[in-house]
């Protein structure tokens, strides 16, 4: 099964760019996808992700450098390598390796923006 998570804050302007994206994809009539919108990565998700065969993760990332276009990199807004509820793509993939030995192929979509907010 494919799995694309959409993340962002509907709230914050820019920021949605990842639940809008997954909310035009569910109307795609997709087959084998299941979609996931959350606000933040967290280590609950391991459980719905353990079972993918591919994930997508689609966000909006802060750069100084370029705004309005597509970036593919693990360069997040909120890089961390601690173990909280806000967690980075790299450290749910790792996660998800130690904890249920699968090594999952991932891509990551992420709009370029200056004006994204920092928290």
């Amino acid at each position: 099964m494919q799995i694309i998570v959409g993340l962002g804050n509907e709230l914050r302007g820019e920021d949605s760019f990842g639940i809008d994206v997954l909310k035009r994809l569910q109307k795609s009539n997709l087959t084998n996808t299941k979609f996931i919108s959350t606000l933040q990565l967290t280590p609950e998700l391991c459980l719905e992700l353990k079972e993918a065969k591919n994930i997508i993760f689609i966000d909006a990332a802060y750069s100084l450098d370029e705004s309005y276009t597509l970036s593919c990199s693990l360069k997040q807004k909120n890089f961390s390598n601690s173990i909280s509820h806000h967690l980075s793509i790299e450290v749910l993939l790792t996660m998800l390796e130690k904890l249920y030995d699968k090594k999952i192929e991932f891509r990551i979509f992420s709009m370029q923006t200056k004006i994204l907010i920092k928290l």
